[in-house]
């Protein structure tokens, strides 16, 4: 895992900041939010034509096995998938936080450059997956935006050749927290992807880009902004429990108001390579998850008889020694 910016709070210090933003109680949570804004797909050489576009805003919420799905292909605003005691309405992306039991996602294609878009538009993309368990259970999430997180694009060369170029703000968020006192196989993850990537006709891949806060490490084409990973994941076991980890590259905290600014985040780009003559598509892809498991601690009564059986095998394997 890359992190530009990963925060460890102690476990006290951890409810007390939950408290303080109104989450009366901690047990597994996840949240993970991206904000992409300002999203312009040009071509600064060459000629290309826009064909057709798909849009696909998708959200999934599950809740000890029961699951909701909301939206899909052509949909810009996905309705939130939710399940138990969700309290935030329809695109509002910023945290519900430690209270209760539920499982929520969400998914907004705010506005889009491609057709029927106007000339001059750009792109904004919002989505976000939250679940808190206070009792022991399983609990996912997801909020996705583009081919399959929703836009998708064919567009044609006209030219001999031609570059696109692309230009974006982003704003991921995510965290998670474990209670100290969790049972074997609790786990807390919250998950981010961004991606994009341009095939021709024959299906090959002629341009990938995965935004990882690195120079390089793209496909077909040159990498002249890239603030932080957008491809990373935060997760922590009942090995591990009792810290709250904070994924923030941005610094720009949580997410306020709905969640929809454009005037924070951290500034990515990149041109493709030569591109000949031909038909091609672009797929942009964006995903937040989460997934939680909470297990409960064993009673007293079951830890004695755990000890007593340890105890047992140590003295049958000090019988079979002294044989």
């Amino acid at each position: 895992m890359k992190f530009s910016q990963l925060k460890l709070i102690p476990a006290a210090a951890a409810l007390v900041l939950m408290s303080a933003a109104g989450n009366a109680s901690a047990g597994a949570y996840s949240y993970s939010y991206d904000n992409i804004s300002g999203l312009a797909v040009s071509n600064p050489t060459g000629s290309i034509t826009i064909g057709t576009s798909t849009n696909l805003s998708k959200a999934t919420a599950t809740l000890n096995g029961v699951s909701v799905t909301t939206g899909g292909a052509g949909v810009l605003d996905a309705p939130q998938a939710t399940v138990g005691a969700v309290t935030k309405g329809q695109n509002d992306f910023t945290q519900q936080g430690a209270v209760g039991t539920y499982s929520r996602g969400d998914a907004q294609i705010v506005s889009t450059q491609f057709p029927p878009a106007p000339p001059g538009s750009t792109t904004q993309a919002v989505n976000v997956a939250e679940s808190h368990l206070a009792t022991p259970g399983t609990a996912d999430a997801s909020g996705r935006n583009g081919s399959t997180t929703g836009f998708s694009v064919n567009f044609v060369v006209g030219s001999p050749t031609a570059t696109l170029q692309f230009d974006f703000r982003a704003d991921p968020y995510m965290q998670v927290f474990l209670q100290s006192l969790v049972g074997p196989g609790s786990s807390a993850t919250a998950n981010l992807v961004v991606t994009f990537s341009i095939t021709d006709s024959t299906g090959a891949i002629v341009f990938n880009w995965a935004p990882d806060g690195q120079a390089g490490g793209i496909l077909g084409g040159t990498e002249f902004a890239d603030a932080a990973t957008l491809n990373t994941n935060l997760s922590t076991t009942n090995l591990t429990a009792g810290s709250l980890l904070t994924y923030d590259p941005s610094g720009c905290g949580a997410p306020t108001g709905t969640g929809v600014s454009t005037t924070c985040g951290g500034i990515y780009g990149a041109n493709t390579s030569d591109l000949t003559a031909g038909a091609y598509t672009l797929t942009l892809n964006a995903v937040e998850s989460v997934d939680l498991v909470k297990t409960a601690v064993p009673e007293p009564g079951t830890l004695a008889l755990l000890g007593l059986g340890m105890a047992g095998l140590c003295l049958v394997s000090r019988r079979k020694q002294a044989r």
